[in-house]
């Protein structure tokens, strides 16, 4: 198949996620084992089709700050790929670099507070416990809970693609969640 030919067939798919992937999923595998060709394809249909956009929207409001985003989001594929092992779909892949940058860009523009406002300070301080309580209990989870609340909780993948990467049911996915949270939620509470 042709660049132009694999490109008019993910602009027909545009509306159907599962097909898409299935175009997208193959040429990133070939890119990042350093195939260029297949590179410039990816990166023309994360740009073409505009497929950062939902994760960066989801935190960026304004939208120059978005475009911004996007077009760091190209370049940390360009840079990155090699680091897409195929475990999830490049889609997946792709909203996670988005959602960093997006982040790294709310930061940068974040206007810093004075620490000579004792209440704001004082905020600040119990986010901070409070995040690293929570790091804390997630980090004593056994491997199967912690990686999937993990996966479910802080990289915010839905159920289907918790299921997916971890290789079991979605069913199974869920409880693993559950269980997790409940276990991390007892140690939170100081409970054994």
């Amino acid at each position: 198949m042709t660049p132009r030919q694999w490109r008019q067939q993910v602009l027909a798919a545009a509306g159907g996620g599962e097909q898409r992937a299935e175009l997208l999923d193959p040429v990133a595998a070939r890119a990042a084992q350093g195939d260029l060709d297949a590179l410039e394809d990816l990166l023309w249909a994360v740009d073409a089709l505009r497929l950062a956009r939902p994760a960066v929207r989801r935190l960026v409001v304004d939208e120059a700050d978005a475009e911004e985003v996007e077009q760091d989001v190209l370049v940390a594929v360009a840079e990155t790929i090699s680091g897409f092992r195929g475990d999830a779909r490049f889609t997946t892949w792709l909203h996670q670099v988005a959602r960093n940058k997006a982040i790294a860009l709310l930061r940068r523009r974040r206007p810093t507070a004075s620490l000579d406002d004792v209440g704001d300070a004082a905020r600040i301080s119990s986010i901070i416990a409070t995040r690293t309580a929570l790091d804390d209990a997630i980090g004593r989870l056994p491997e199967m809970y912690r990686v999937a609340v993990v996966r479910r909780d802080v990289e915010r993948l839905p159920y289907v693609e918790v299921a997916e990467v971890l290789g079991i049911n979605v069913n199974t996915a869920k409880t693993r969640v559950a269980r997790g949270r409940a276990l991390a939620a007892a140690h939170l509470r100081g409970i054994r």
